[in-house]
């Protein structure tokens, strides 16, 4: 059998993506940052000095990446299993070597990044006396957001769950002051100096680990929705390899934006395989889907947003809207699973309702109003774009707007996503920096646009060489980006 030529969307995102890497390298126009500055838009600026020059780190772990994506399509379940394992540990070191690119190296980088109250807020928080007592910092969530929004403005914006990850993580390290310990000095800090108590800077560093880490594993639920959509395992888990290697995921460290994309896909991929199950598996599959569903809100109101989105993409691609009441009960127990997350921190007298009210209006009031709905329409396909992938966004494009005899599951999926990107960018309420905030409809955008247009049984999905040359491409813009752009 003679190896098929490139399709054309291939040969597009090609010329398209190197023309963007020359781009991003040169710095042509400033317009493909964003518009203008923040405040009130938004732009991502250039580096203000040269990076630590230690590529070496981020080029072994790329092209190991790309290696795995280079497999071939022979080999069982276990060696599939393998690869999407070997693809998360990767990713995670990919990530903590563009992190180390960063003068102070890695460690120090990521602890400082999450010790700002500029960058972050969410240990700001956590550290004060407000959240030394958990239950009643959710007891009093919703009255003290308005006076996080002077000096915590993420926080303020955000569900308390980020907060609570760092303030539980305080508490461990203050239990066990000896892993606070070594842990920084396992990192390069010295335990004993800086103006912070040692559980403080410790949670600072693992917290922002532990965010890269879950972030590298949804390259688990990618190979899954893969699966669902008719792929082979091999296929599938060379799909999930180059989700390590979009920008946006990879160079983000350490947003939560980063962590959701885990619990957002997880929810789709569960919710595919709860509608694809009978009986017992189907109830337990839906309730594991709304629990994941629930995380992510717990972790962001946005969430809510992609959940959804991600859950009619992952139901587009089984296409049964021949079985209603299957899907109206797995949805059922779906959103039953997300109330049960939702509503225990009820029980700790957190006014969920009147929090999500008050956050939402001081993100409205600091980034939505000052900001030109016009020109966002404009920029945020671009931003996503770029930190979705130039690569992979192109080819589902192209493979979007061509047209075919009959439509497969993939298509259906694609054509879910364009309906629910579109709806999102059209409300406003998103506008700037959607390369980062996005994060968690990438894994789906990722299985959409890659996997094959019309029956996967005609076409079994991306070859070998399709993607390593996807993986090329998007190791070459994330590069390019990590040189050139201050982004995290």
């Amino acid at each position: 059998m003679h190896p098929r030529r490139l399709g054309i969307e291939w040969r597009v995102a090609l010329v398209i993506s190197l023309l963007a890497v020359a781009a991003v390298l040169l710095d042509l126009t400033p317009l493909l940052r964003g518009p203008a500055p923040y405040p009130p838009e938004w732009r991502w600026e250039l580096r203000a000095g040269a990076t630590s020059g230690h590529w070496l780190a981020a080029l072994v772990s790329g092209m190991a990446l790309l290696a795995l994506a280079g497999l071939p399509s022979t080999g069982g379940r276990r060696r599939d299993a393998g690869v999407v394992a070997a693809a998360v540990a990767l990713g995670f070191l990919f990530q903590l070597a563009l992190v180390g690119l960063e003068p102070a190296g890695a460690m120090r980088t990521l602890m400082e990044r999450a010790l700002s109250r500029t960058v972050t807020s969410y240990l700001t928080v956590a550290a004060s006396e407000e959240a030394r007592d958990p239950a009643a910092f959710l007891d009093h969530h919703a009255q003290l957001l308005p006076e996080m929004q002077k000096a915590a403005k993420h926080a303020a914006t955000h569900p308390p769950g980020p907060v609570l990850f760092y303030r539980g993580l305080i508490g461990l390290f203050e239990a066990m002051p000896k892993a606070a310990s070594a842990l920084l000095t396992a990192g390069g800090i010295d335990p004993d100096a800086g103006r912070r108590p040692a559980a403080v800077r410790a949670a600072a560093l693992a917290g922002p680990l532990l965010i890269l880490f879950l972030c590298a594993a949804a390259a688990w639920p990618v190979a899954a929705l893969a699966r669902a959509g008719g792929l082979d395992r091999p296929r599938a888990a060379r799909l999930a390899v180059l989700w390590p290697l979009l920008p946006g995921p990879a160079l983000m460290a350490p947003h939560f934006d980063q962590m959701l994309a885990l619990p957002v896909t997880g929810a789709a991929a569960l919710l595919a395989a709860a509608s694809s199950s009978a009986g017992r598996p189907r109830v337990a599959r839906a309730l594991a889907a709304g629990l994941c569903a629930g995380i992510a809100m717990q972790l962001s109101y946005g969430a809510a947003a992609f959940v959804v989105i991600a859950g009619a993409a992952a139901l587009a691609l089984l296409g049964r809207a021949d079985r209603p009441r299957p899907l109206v009960s797995t949805l059922a127990w779906a959103a039953g699973g997300c109330a049960l997350v939702i509503l225990l921190p009820v029980a700790w007298g957190h006014e969920p309702i009147a929090a999500a009210r008050t956050a939402l209006a001081i993100h409205r009031e600091a980034y939505t109003q000052p900001r030109s709905y016009a020109t966002w329409l404009l920029f945020n396909p671009l931003d996503l774009a770029i930190f979705a992938g130039l690569p992979v966004v192109l080819v589902g494009l192209v493979r979007l707007a061509r047209p075919a005899a009959a439509r497969g599951p993939f298509d259906r999926m694609r054509a879910a996503l364009a309906a629910g990107l579109a709806l999102l960018l059209l409300t406003g309420t998103v506008r700037g920096e959607i390369g980062r905030i996005a994060i968690p409809l990438m894994p789906a955008l990722l299985v959409a646009s890659l996997g094959p247009p019309g029956d996967p049984a005609v076409d079994p999905g991306p070859t070998a060489v399709e993607t390593v040359l996807a993986a090329v491409l998007l190791l070459a813009l994330t590069g390019a980006i990590a040189a050139r752009w201050a982004v995290a």
